[in-house]
């Protein structure tokens, strides 16, 4: 699945950028499988020195889509039997 950008917003406070929103969005026209996320990128996201105004937007979709994919992935459940 080929996931796009269809937004991006930087966010302010106090006048200064304090996060980025990036809308993504992928479909596969085959199975009419889809997703549609929305992933906030905080400075804590960027490397060590970097700002937002440092930082090229498509390097900033890079992080967005690997923290898609990282939120997104099957997590192991693992269960505990109850004691009563």
């Amino acid at each position: 699945m080929n996931v796009q950008v269809n937004s991006f917003t930087y966010n302010f406070e106090d006048g200064q950028i304090n996060s980025a929103q990036v809308g993504l969005y992928g479909s596969n026209p085959s199975t009419s499988e889809y997703v549609n996320a929305s992933v906030r990128i905080n400075q804590s996201d960027l490397s060590e020195s970097a700002t937002f105004l440092t930082v090229a937007m498509n390097d900033i979709i890079a992080i967005a889509q690997k923290k898609l994919a990282a939120d997104t992935a099957f997590k192991e459940v693992t269960t505990t039997p109850q004691v009563k």
